[in-house]
């Protein structure tokens, strides 16, 4: 078939999606074309800019991360909490910004396995992936697990109703599952009410801390580094897990393929997602410390259920509410993660670095259903054994841990396949800034927040997390030699797959060429 220019092709595009067609589906049939229309893909053009920043804003699950990590953080930072939320989310502007070029110049359904691959080689790029599929699949399984204790623990104490956990847990699972199978609009949608609604709530719930503060609440206090048990340490301690509770802002990178204008909007998403919540966070950690009292952080780190101490005492029965943006959180999370995470085994199950199931996409749905469900059993399996084995109440720590680790090994990788991948392919598009000094800043920020993750030593069971992530990171490296000995090459195709070619600045790609030039040199 011959090519149109470039130009003509652009205008093209742009016609069809006034009319609001798909490109990859209006052409006409041809002998050269029908064997590869007739393979279902995923859906083009599904996802606007407010659906992609409404995606990674779910994906952090903000409602989850106030409840569950915010006493854990106070440990740390005390009243200072809103400090080490703004350090935090200034370092993951520099992980922000690695995804967002990378998106510019390769966007791919393959997120950071694509960005990582093309940066460092197949051999790294594949365990960064392997390190991102630990924190995308334990993410969302510790929000949803622990969504089951503690709807089982309430509603126990509440009204005397025992419901046990665990079957709370697979219930919170078969949802997610159900929604992100049948289709991308209806699952974004889903997400866009729920992230919606959790962040009202807790929005809601922050100004009435406001309004009436804790005993011997100071307004000032949370702005100072003395508030912090240990200072700057303690600060920096507590950026662990602020790291956790801010991690999933690059989440719309995977859903480049079905997203419009990917090469612009994805970029755009991720950085708005972060600031948005990043500034949701300071803002409410604040309100929480001056709602619970100042003078007082230890009895709130300590305490078993904060939020739900201070909803009875100011909202009265009207407390379900905060029961409500936790489960919208812990479901929206994971209908975000598993929407992003089972793009990125797509696409390695179309490259051959996963079973070709999980490159398959349903016809009807268009949806990779094949590695929806193994999402969903692969995130069940570490809640049962934690649940069963530790305590129930374990689960949202242990499991967070460790997605924790795998958060900072794969922001880290990123950062430095960023430099790599731009001096090598585009080195007339390299930037000093944007592609040196910040990916490297970004990198170097994570150190400490590593190594203050390991030692000292946490306590029993936490201190078992560090190994648990290891020994998941090495079953990964014995799952790419065992597939180097059986599949050679495998692993350089997957630098490739999927991966579209921007052509205009309008952010529109093209997916059937190879990603090379940027925009600013193809015309």
């Amino acid at each position: 078939m011959p090519q149109l220019p470039k130009a003509a092709g652009s205008m093209g595009l742009r016609c069809y999606k006034e009319i609001g067609a798909d490109p990859t589906t209006v052409m006409p049939a041809t002998p050269e074309t029908t064997e590869t229309t007739t393979a279902p893909e995923l859906r083009r053009n599904s996802l606007g800019l407010p659906e992609l920043v409404f995606h990674g804003i779910t994906h952090i699950a903000p409602a989850t991360n106030i409840i569950f990590t915010f006493p854990i953080i106070a440990l740390k930072s005390g009243a200072a909490m809103p400090i080490s939320f703004l350090f935090t989310t200034v370092v993951c502007c520099f992980m922000a910004n690695t995804v967002s070029e990378f998106s510019r110049y390769m966007p791919s359904s393959g997120g950071y396995y694509s960005f990582a691959t093309r940066g460092l080689g197949s051999r790294v790029g594949f365990m960064a992936t392997w390190s991102y599929l630990i924190y995308d699949i334990l993410g969302p399984a510790a929000s949803s697990g622990f969504l089951g204790y503690l709807l089982s623990d309430t509603l126990h104490a509440g009204f005397g109703v025992n419901i046990p956990w665990w079957l709370i847990a697979v219930v919170t699972f078969a949802i997610i599952w159900f929604f992100t199978y049948q289709g991308i609009r209806f699952s974004m949608h889903t997400t866009a009410i729920v992230g919606g609604l959790e962040m009202v709530i807790m929005l809601a719930l922050a100004i009435t801390f406001l309004v009436h503060p804790g005993p011997g609440s100071r307004y000032l206090a949370p702005l100072q580094p003395s508030q912090s048990p240990h200072h700057f340490g303690g600060i920096l301690a507590g950026m662990v897990f602020s790291t956790l509770a801010l991690s999933g802002f690059e989440a719309p990178a995977p859903l480049a393929q079905e997203a419009r204008r990917p090469g612009k909007f994805i970029g755009f998403a991720v950085i708005l997602s972060l600031m948005v919540i990043g500034i949701f966070y300071v803002f409410t950690s604040y309100a929480s410390a001056i709602g619970w009292g100042t003078g007082n952080m230890t009895a709130f780190a300590t305490n078993s259920n904060p939020y739900y101490a201070l909803g009875h005492s100011l909202w009265g029965t009207a407390w379900w509410l905060v029961v409500l943006a936790i489960i919208n959180s812990a479901v929206g999370a994971g209908l975000a993660c598993t929407n992003a995470a089972s793009r990125v085994m797509y696409t390695m199950g179309q490259a051959g670095t996963l079973p070709g199931s999980f490159g398959q996409i349903h016809r009807l749905h268009r949806t990779p259903a094949f590695a929806i469900g193994f999402l969903q059993v692969a995130g069940l399996v570490p809640v049962l054994l934690v649940g069963f084995l530790l305590r129930p109440e374990d689960i949202f720590g242990f499991i967070g841990t460790i997605a924790t680790l795998a958060a900072i090994v794969l922001y880290g990788m990123a950062n430095l396949a960023l430099t790599s991948y731009i001096r090598r392919e585009l080195p007339l598009e390299f930037s000093l800034w944007r592609h040196g000094v910040i990916p490297w800043v970004g990198t170097l920020s994570l150190l400490p927040v590593l190594f203050v993750t390991v030692y000292p030593l946490p306590s029993w069971p936490y201190s078992l997390t560090p190994y648990v992530f290891l020994m998941t990171l090495l079953s990964g490296w014995v799952y790419m030699k065992w597939l180097e000995s059986g599949h050679p090459g495998v692993l350089r195709r997957g630098a490739t797959m999927l991966v579209g070619s921007p052509f205009d600045a309008e952010g529109d790609v093209d997916w059937n060429a190879a990603s090379g030039a940027p925009p600013s040199q193809v015309q």
